[in-house]
């Protein structure tokens, strides 16, 4: 009779990567994650010399010291694609202190629907595509600009044909509907993601569109159909809700159009 396999045996050989924790740390304490779980919020010191940009309608609260203003990020062109066709906003809000005001302000930033913030910092070499929604807020040194993806992946993936890119050196947030998962993928290896649950992933990481299953008809009735195929080396981050599922969870309870609510008929 063979031996039973023990778990831990099965951890060891195990040739893939495993979901990851991600270091939300900042040494500089510039952001610091404020209220961690499902209703996270970020809050973001600004000092003469340094502010941030965010997407638009995510901040809560300021001190009185600062202002901001809203700037076209990327000229005309690309906020209008960043606002129609990639999920952003057309104009970023831009935070700093106002003049002869003090050293330092804050700005607390949340997500506007329930999940986690994630940090990530920019080395001027390694940039970060990110999904429709997945914008939070960065340094001014890192520029946020639109990315177009192929036929393929912009009818098929879930998120339409243009997604935010982020290069150059600073740190930048990100946000999710959920929690978030990082996957470090080694050279070659692969890994399957669901549309609609992509966060943002390194820029050069190669995907394109495939069948969940092995076969057509397993993908069509086990309901994920078609999902982002991913070969790494490169690192990707997923959120564990969707907003399409929700969506369509939600469907059965809302009220069906026609009816007039059961009011009485008061004509006689």
């Amino acid at each position: 009779m063979a031996a039973p396999v023990k778990a831990e045996d099965v951890a060891v050989h195990y040739a893939g990567s495993a979901a990851q924790q991600h270091n939300n740390f900042d040494p500089s304490g510039k952001y610091k994650l404020k209220c961690e779980g499902a209703f996270v919020a970020v809050e973001c010191a600004i000092s003469e010399s340094d502010g941030l940009k965010s997407q638009g309608s995510v901040m809560v609260t300021m001190s009185g010291n600062v202002d901001i203003d809203t700037k076209m990020e990327g000229g005309l062109g690309s906020s209008l694609l960043r606002c129609c066709c990639a999920g952003g906003s057309m104009f970023f809000s831009h935070y700093s202190i106002k003049p002869g005001q003090g050293p330092r302000g804050d700005v607390l930033l949340a997500p506007p629907v329930p999940g986690e913030i994630m940090l990530l910092h920019l080395d001027g070499m390694q940039g970060w595509v990110v999904q429709p929604g997945g914008y939070l807020a960065c340094d001014h040194s890192v520029n946020m600009g639109v990315k177009m993806l192929d036929l393929a992946q912009g009818c098929c993936g879930g998120e339409g044909f243009f997604v935010m890119e982020a290069s150059g050196r600073g740190r930048l947030l990100i946000c999710s509907y959920g929690a978030i998962t990082r996957y470090d993928l080694a050279p070659g290896e692969k890994r399957k993601i669901d549309n609609g649950y992509c966060v943002a992933w390194t820029s050069g990481t190669q995907w394109n569109i495939a069948k969940a299953a092995k076969g057509l008809w397993n993908s069509v009735i086990s309901g994920e159909g078609l999902v982002a195929n991913f070969t790494g080396p490169g690192t990707v981050f997923v959120q564990t809700r969707s907003m399409q599922n929700l969506a369509n969870a939600l469907v059965p309870y809302l009220p069906s159009g026609g009816g007039g609510g059961g009011g009485d008929d008061s004509s006689n």
